[in-house]
């Protein structure tokens, strides 16, 4: 039962198939989550024969990919580090994505995990081998950066330059543990469908998330799709150096609601990293206050009278900051018809403040054609009447044609489906997607674990996420939970593990329940499934999670042990149970 990890033996799996490429444990995805895991796996569990997979020709996933400008952290950096690895050298509250960057890339450096991660290569397909209790995932070996673009990007690539030209070779592994570390914000919205001769447009179209840095914008008319968290990090770079647009054009849906990012003050970034590494124990102190104080904002986004009480004391602030900053044009236009908590809140830096400049137009008038040189608008959407009309015309109901030499997409990542380019293949061959469509959309226990899908978990999966908080804090807190079970797995406590599947169903009714007594339970304003609670009648899925993170934390922290949620083969419960409060008491 304390067997070290190092002394379990992997001849046992290559008899059975002596060909294979074995790992105990394999990783899909080298991002935030994927570092926190191989952290770990070496870290509290000795291991090092473990691999991390990853499409992209870089560490660090989506902070890897998106190279926009403005591209920054939203919430402050001392709260968005590893708490094994915290960072307290950050050049300002809300450092430059290529800070973040190289943070992550320094942590897998220090951890010595680098050489386990192997980039341009895509986990195509993962199938649960039930006689060999272990996992077959099929991976292509991409050309190098081909795994960068986007999947409409690629297709076009094949399309063009043939499939050797995105796709080299392909190559079976097995794996006794798979977890899949992609993310979410992984593939960019295409072009909508509806808004006809795109194919004729002259210029540049090309998404925030893949951005394309040989476009001179010098000069140049530019169309911004979107006025979300990137947009809004974007649009007021392009005007200033070394943009130098001539023009920026935005197109807005609808309006978000918007809170001013404090301003580094000169004090802190000269003397902050000093104090905090003279102080012992003072940054964990301030990382716990940040975390405390994004958790009060949780306390706003309820039904009751004092939530609402709440939420609407915090939305008066934020339209007095509307009505400060922004011309009188856009106030109209700018002001939310929902509640704070439906969408996330834009940390904005300068956007508001762009929106004064003679350069600037924010619009919202939807796109209904492109041509060789420009886009048609449409009239002002009738919701807004004649309360809607902006400087571009000044009649509502015209369209409008503007030149454009270039289209900016931030119109945000195909987010409504988990895994959508990852067959995961379970017990009696059920596809992972499969399973969710006939249960309405994606769940998992705890975010975490789907039944009839033995050694696999997912980190950050169904409402993991949080809109008030840290994603490092969801994903860190999520990989320790799955340490229980691959411990005695890999110890050989027990062969397999997974969820009982009356446990994950009470969980999906909690999320659906939690979900209805939040703001975000609006259809038609929050990140909420609508397809979903329209075959289900009154069911919601929603991507972020319903809880506090606090509540989420204690739920990880405290975990149902094997009795109550999953089950194990080959051992007796009990043992496993006694296994794994015995390592737990050691650990602590």
């Amino acid at each position: 039962m304390t067997r070290l990890v190092s002394s379990i033996s992997t001849n046992a799996i290559r008899e059975k198939d002596p060909y294979a490429t074995y790992y105990p444990v394999v990783v899909a995805g080298a991002g935030e989550s994927g570092i926190a895991v191989g952290c770990q796996l070496k870290e509290k569990l000795g291991l090092d024969e473990f691999r991390i997979f990853d499409r992209q020709g870089g560490i660090g996933g989506t902070w890897y990919i998106n190279k926009y400008p403005g591209v920054a952290c939203d919430i402050p950096a001392l709260f968005y580090s590893y708490s094994f690895a915290p960072n307290y050298q950050w050049t300002s509250l809300f450092p430059p994505g290529s800070e973040i960057l190289s943070y992550l890339q320094n942590v897998c450096k220090k951890f010595q995990i680098v050489k386990n991660i192997q980039l341009n290569t895509e986990v195509s397909e993962a199938c649960w081998l039930e006689d060999e209790e272990e996992w077959e995932i099929t991976l292509r070996n991409l050309a190098p950066y081909a795994g960068d673009l986007s999947e409409t990007d690629r297709q076009i690539k094949i399309k063009e330059h043939g499939a050797n030209s995105v796709y080299l070779q392909q190559e079976v592994v097995r794996a006794k543990i798979f977890i899949s570390c992609a993310g979410e914000l992984v593939e960019p919205k295409p072009w909508p469908q509806h808004i006809p001769g795109i194919e004729s447009f002259k210029g540049d179209v090309f998404h925030s998330a893949r951005w394309n840095i040989n476009v001179n914008l010098k000069d140049k008319d530019v169309v911004v799709v979107g006025t979300g968290c990137t947009a809004a990090q974007i649009v007021p770079c392009l005007t200033k150096a070394p943009f130098h647009a001539k023009s920026v054009t935005q197109l807005m849906r609808s309006p978000p609601w918007v809170f001013p990012r404090p301003q580094t003050p000169e004090i802190w970034q000269k003397y902050s990293p000093r104090i905090i590494g003279a102080v012992p124990g003072l940054g964990r102190i301030l990382r716990f206050l940040l975390f405390l104080y994004a958790e009060a904002t949780w306390l706003s986004v309820g039904t009751s009278g004092y939530s609402t009480k709440r939420r609407e004391r915090f939305q008066k602030r934020l339209l007095t900051h509307l009505k400060t900053t922004v011309p009188e044009r856009y106030q109209r236009i700018l002001t939310p018809d929902f509640g704070v908590g439906c969408k996330r809140i834009i940390i904005d830096n300068q956007w508001f403040h762009s929106l004064n400049q003679p350069n600037m137009e924010l619009t919202t008038r939807p796109i209904v054609s492109v041509q060789a040189a420009g886009i048609t608008l449409g009239p002002v959407p009738s919701i807004l009447g004649s309360s809607g009309v902006d400087d571009i015309s000044n009649t509502a109901s015209d369209q409008v044609e503007k030149h454009a030499d270039a289209i900016v997409l931030a119109n945000g990542f195909e987010t409504a489906t988990y895994l959508h380019r990852l067959k995961v293949r379970g017990t009696g061959g059920k596809v992972l997607q499969e399973v969710w469509d006939e249960r309405g959309g994606p769940q998992a226990y705890l975010s975490t674990a789907v039944d009839g899908f033995p050694n696999f978990l997912i980190i950050l999966g169904p409402n993991a996420v949080t809109g008030h908080s840290s994603a490092i804090l969801a994903s860190e807190n999520t990989v320790m939970y799955g340490l229980n079970f691959i411990r005695p797995v890999l110890r050989g406590d027990a062969t397999t593990f997974q969820v009982k599947k009356e446990a994950e169903i009470r969980y999906t009714a909690d999320v659906q329940a939690r979900s209805k007594t939040k703001v975000q339970s609006d259809p038609f304003h929050s990140h909420v499934h609508v397809s979903s609670m329209e075959r289900l009648g009154n069911q919601v899925y929603s991507e972020s999670t319903p809880k506090a993170a606090l509540a989420s934390v204690l739920d990880i922290r405290l975990y149902r042990y094997w009795n109550d949620s999953f089950v194990a083969s080959d051992k007796d419960i009990v043992v496993s149970i006694l296994a794994i409060l015995y390592n737990h008491a050691l650990e602590h």
